[in-house]
């Protein structure tokens, strides 16, 4: 199981990493299609998440579970993929959910580098 666990964690990273260039791509590029990947990262992060929860709490894995760290970073999570799937939609939605966006993007990076 801990193979499983270590490619979920890989793919968890690509979808933070997809994530994050998406709002790159956006901030250097405006009118290039980068709703999609920032979609796609955002949803990568929900399911792998989830998935890495999942595995850490029924206890197939050596990896302590704070439920209180992976409510606050689900939250954040699913926000963000709205977010996205609202940019994704409405390539031409307003600075402020572009923002609001990125902000929550490194909130959720900073919530698991420092909790």
């Amino acid at each position: 199981m801990e193979i499983v666990y270590d490619a979920l964690v890989l793919l968890h990273l690509l979808g933070m990493a997809g994530l994050v260039s998406g709002v790159v791509a956006r901030l250097v590029a405006p009118g290039s299609p980068n709703g999609l990947i920032m979609l796609s990262g955002a949803g990568a992060q929900v399911l792998t998440g989830l998935a890495l929860t999942g595995i850490a709490s029924a206890g197939l894995v050596d990896s302590e579970v704070d439920n209180t760290k992976i409510a606050v970073k689900l939250g954040v999570a699913v926000v963000v993929l709205v977010l996205a799937h609202v940019l994704w939609r409405r390539p031409t939605a307003g600075q402020g959910v572009f923002g609001a966006l990125a902000a929550l993007t490194l909130l959720n990076v900073g919530v698991a580098v420092f909790w």
